[in-house]
C-alpha cells in the first residue's frame, strides 16, 4: 500500500506502508492516520489531518486503486 500526501490535486510526498490505522481525535477536531511503514525496521510514522487544512491523504494498493481518502 502506499500513503500519497495530495495537495490542490498534486502527490507532494508518498511513502510504502504495511497497515494503517486512522483515529479520530474529536478533543482537537484532527484525523490522526498512524501507519506502520513498509521497511526494514517496520518503522511507525504518524500524520494528523485538520480541518482546513489544504492536503488530503489517500491510501492506495499497489494498482493505485482508492483504499482509504482521510480528509476533513
Amino acid at each position: 500500500m502506499i500513503l500519497k500526501k495530495l495537495e490542490d490535486e498534486i502527490v507532494v510526498s508518498a511513502v510504502e506502508i504495511k497497515s494503517f490505522e486512522v483515529t479520530i481525535d474529536s478533543n482537537n477536531n484532527k484525523a490522526i492516520i498512524t501507519v506502520t511503514l513498509d521497511n526494514a525496521n517496520n518503522g511507525e510514522a504518524v500524520y494528523n489531518q485538520e480541518p482546513h487544512d489544504n492536503h488530503i491523504y489517500q491510501i492506495v494498493d499497489n494498482n493505485n486503486n482508492l483504499i482509504r481518502l482521510v480528509h476533513q
